[in-house]
């Protein structure tokens, strides 16, 4: 250095002129970098709707019991419990929901959201599903795309926005339905995407099942191919008029279809019911679906005109016994008859 003063004062000054150059386009693009992809932590609400659920936070104080009517603001980390007695809501900051139903445990995993408007990241959010049933609904937002994602011991669901979807978890496996708006399935490396009005199951350690329609038959054995005890009790009830005569119900082979036959004779007109009966125990909390009932009947021999002269007494009717949004039970009744010569209501 100094041998050669000036060749060293160049250097220096060549040197300080790149880290000036550096620097004038490192800074811009560190903080463009920055403003791009800075996110902020984001906050959900908690809402009990029936009954008490508890909130587990990350950090901090232990559970947190949430009687209905209270809600509370939850961060990441937090696991809610929804028990047998109980349903929440969760609002998300960008406005989409999920609906928790009775027997559901989750984690929110992530709420995240861009920390500046002129960022392209989406609002993120990330649900560990632990067991349960629990209906989305995605945010549709023209400034934010949203990245809305599940996750459960079986598989993965990217969620699109501006969709209503259904997610039932048990120990054996995971259905995914999108009633609106695209699902994106993921299990064992296999992907599937779920278009409006389908469905998936993804069972344990298997690929996702090719998408299928959103009906589904709730009868166990509802065709009699099996043994009637599969899925199925017969009971006879004489009512409270002291009658003895029971009636049967056996498999036959009607017309080229199995079918069970009813009879009853020698009853003296007292009141006999012989009750084919299956307990369904599901619950339909979506207000998208509905309920059909199909069978094929017919009634071959009545005694009493139509079904009697309170409408009651149909020779053969289908009950179905269910309890409404408000815990109490309700029937829908449908009775059959071929003749009515006394003018019954019917």
């Amino acid at each position: 250095m100094r041998k050669n003063p000036e060749r060293v004062a160049w250097g220096v000054t060549l040197l300080a002129f790149a880290i000036f150059c550096l620097t004038i386009v490192a800074v811009p693009l560190g903080i463009r970098w920055y403003v791009l992809h800075a996110e902020t932590e984001q906050k959900a609400l908690v809402e009990s709707l029936v009954g008490t659920i508890v909130l587990e936070p990350p950090v901090g104080s232990g559970p947190m019991p949430l009687s209905k009517g209270e809600s509370r603001v939850v961060a990441e980390g937090t696991i809610i419990r929804v028990d047998e007695t109980s349903e929440a809501t969760i609002t998300f900051f960008d406005n989409s929901f999920a609906r928790l139903f009775s027997g559901t445990t989750l984690r929110v995993e992530r709420l995240r959201g861009p920390r500046y408007r002129s960022s392209p990241l989406p609002s993120s959010i990330r649900l560990y599903v632990l067991g349960g049933r629990l209906r989305i609904g995605t945010a549709l937002s023209l400034d934010t795309p949203l990245d809305f994602g599940l996750v459960t011991l079986h598989g993965e669901a990217l969620l699109d926005a501006d969709g209503t979807y259904t997610i039932d978890v048990t120990n054996n496996g995971t259905e995914i339905s999108a009633y609106r708006g695209r699902a994106h399935v993921t299990a064992q490396g296999v992907g599937l995407t779920l278009d409006a009005a389908q469905r998936t199951q993804i069972m344990l350690d298997q690929a996702p099942q090719p998408a299928m329609g959103l009906s589904r038959n709730l009868l166990v054995n509802g065709e009699l191919n099996e043994p009637l005890e599969t899925g199925w009790r017969v009971y006879t009830d004489q009512g409270a008029d002291g009658g003895e005569v029971d009636g049967t119900a056996t498999v036959v082979v009607d017309e080229g279809r199995r079918a069970v036959r009813y009879l009853r004779v020698g009853g003296q007109g007292n009141h006999c019911e012989t009750v084919l009966e299956q307990v369904l125990d599901q619950q339909l909390p979506d207000p998208l679906s509905s309920l059909v009932v199909r069978a094929t009947v017919k009634v071959r021999y009545q005694s009493l005109s139509g079904g009697g002269y309170l409408s009651s007494e149909y020779p053969l009717m289908i009950r179905l016994t269910y309890r409404d949004v408000y815990d109490s039970e309700a029937e829908w009744v449908q009775g059959f008859y071929y003749q009515n010569l006394s003018g019954n209501p019917a």
